[in-house]
């Protein structure tokens, strides 16, 4: 493979003239591109570094200032001389003299990459060279917006965004004439959109035919992922407070996925990225967060949450030392607005997760009411069990079985009227109600002690041993306590 031939050449302590020659044996008339290319991949991330004993600035002048020499041994003196005046051998004077030129800096770091890994680099070294004569880019991609349309902005590039979210970027350049220089532009992008986890990209190349002009498309997507290097976009944070978030609320929002910088939202043909995206199924809503910035900072955010284009619902934390009232979101489509200081509140986030569950669970219900769920009851029902099959939320399984039958729930698991009397004649039969003897009954059932509270029965602990632990039935069913 020559890849691996290649890579092999790159021998730790090896000058560069020697890898060059080397690498350079390796070509033939059918792969001499490649092969070099490969070796510049190499170079970019190898190190060399000039190795001497005595600059070579100073061995040439000390050298030439005796004069030419017309001989073998005339030279060899000369060489004496000098090493003699620098404490050097001879050997180490031929090896000084020349250290600082390119081709004699010695290999001190060989490339950390594999040969496949050098192939993939290669491929888009060759597709961002394809790219330096492109007048248009077309992308999209499933996530690492901030920094893709961060680099947008830093090279100075245009871009429209399409209802569909396809993203087509252009330049001033391409309004007036072609250039290479715009090209070279766009094809720095093309890293950054190959972060993302899914992406396409449609180029538009402009190439002379029998001098013809002709533009031509190239395309790529995600699905050729393994031709390129798999680096993938990594979660950031544009802030502390923002870190400081997201670790807090993840350990709350079970059941929900909490994405960064999900996805982007076309505002007047422009986009904007909401910092946090709540979501579970078809249930999502965005979080955006202002933070303290300059004023220019906060009117573009304000004009952009205005008139953004979101089917999504939006709420907005805002820094409360920003001079902005919830006025100022009156005509933006939002939902909610709150403020924070130090830290963002949870409590505005978890009332609407709470809300959309509450909401979530009526609708369930509705749909169970319609269903008319025939339920058995003679036997422990497993709530999770029900919510699978039925395709709902397991808390509306709990409030439609309360509601449509006679028993209780507890920990996953629903009770009906049957069951709890058949249990309670088996622990009332038991000729000594200890804890350990009705472990057994409570097995058999498949559910847990926490159970017998419910059942109207009081466990009444004396010490930590189970047989010791007496069963006695409470005053109100559903009430009890621990002596």
């Amino acid at each position: 493979m020559i890849a691996e031939q290649v890579l092999e050449e790159y021998e730790f302590g090896k000058t560069r003239g020697q890898i060059s020659k080397r690498v350079s044996e390796l070509e033939t008339h059918k792969t001499f591109k490649l092969v070099r290319g490969l070796s510049e991949l190499l170079d970019r991330c190898a190190a060399f570094e000039q190795q001497y004993s005595v600059e070579p600035v100073q061995l040439r002048e000390a050298l030439f200032e005796r004069g030419f020499v017309t001989s073998t041994e005339e030279r060899q003196h000369v060489l004496s001389d000098v090493g003699d005046d620098f404490d050097l051998s001879i050997n180490e004077i031929e090896n000084d003299l020349w250290a600082d030129r390119a081709e004699q800096e010695v290999l001190v770091s060989v490339p950390d990459i594999t040969s496949r890994e050098l192939l993939r680099q290669y491929n888009l070294s060759l597709t961002q060279t394809l790219l330096f004569d492109a007048v248009e880019l077309e992308f999209t991609a499933s996530d690492n917006f901030q920094e893709i349309f961060g680099l947008i902005s830093y090279l100075g590039l245009m871009y429209t965004v399409a209802e569909d979210l396809t993203v087509t970027v252009t330049g001033p350049a391409s309004l007036l004439k072609k250039t290479r220089k715009y090209g070279t532009t766009l094809a720095k992008l093309v890293p950054s959109i190959m972060k993302a986890e899914e992406w396409d990209l449609t180029a538009k190349i402009q190439t002379e035919v029998s001098d013809e002009t002709r533009i031509y498309e190239f395309a790529l997507d995600s699905h050729q992922e393994k031709l390129f290097p798999e680096e993938k976009a990594v979660e950031s944070f544009d802030s502390g407070v923002e870190r400081d978030f997201a670790t807090r609320i993840r350990s709350l929002v079970d059941g929900w996925t909490l994405n960064r910088e999900p996805t982007i939202l076309r505002s007047a043909n422009r986009v904007m990225i909401p910092d946090f995206s709540f979501e579970r199924g078809e249930d999502e809503f965005y979080l955006e967060v202002i933070g303290f910035w300059t004023p220019e900072y906060l009117e573009k955010k304000l004009e952009k949450v205005r008139q953004v284009e979101s089917r999504k619902p939006m709420l907005l934390a805002v820094n409360e030392s920003l001079n902005c009232t919830k006025t100022d979101f009156a005509t933006a489509n939002v939902e909610q607005v709150f403020f924070y200081d130090d830290q963002i509140p949870l409590k505005p986030v978890l009332n609407r997760l709470q809300a959309i569950d509450e909401r979530t669970t009526e609708q369930d219900v509705r749909l169970l009411r319609e269903r008319t769920v025939d339920i058995r009851r003679d036997e422990v029902i497993d709530i999770q069990s029900i919510a699978s099959v039925q395709h709902v939320k397991p808390s509306a399984i709990e409030q439609y079985l309360i509601e449509t039958y006679e028993g209780i729930h507890s920990n996953g698991k629903f009770l009906p009227r049957p069951i709890i009397d058949e249990m309670k004649a088996e622990i009332e039969g038991l000729e000594s109600a200890t804890l350990a003897d009705v472990n057994p009954i409570l097995e058999t059932y498949g559910v847990g002690q926490d159970v017998l509270c419910e059942i109207g029965y009081t466990i009444n602990y004396t010490s930590l041993n189970q047989d010791e632990a007496e069963i006695t039935k409470t005053t109100w069913l559903f009430f009890c306590w621990y002596d």
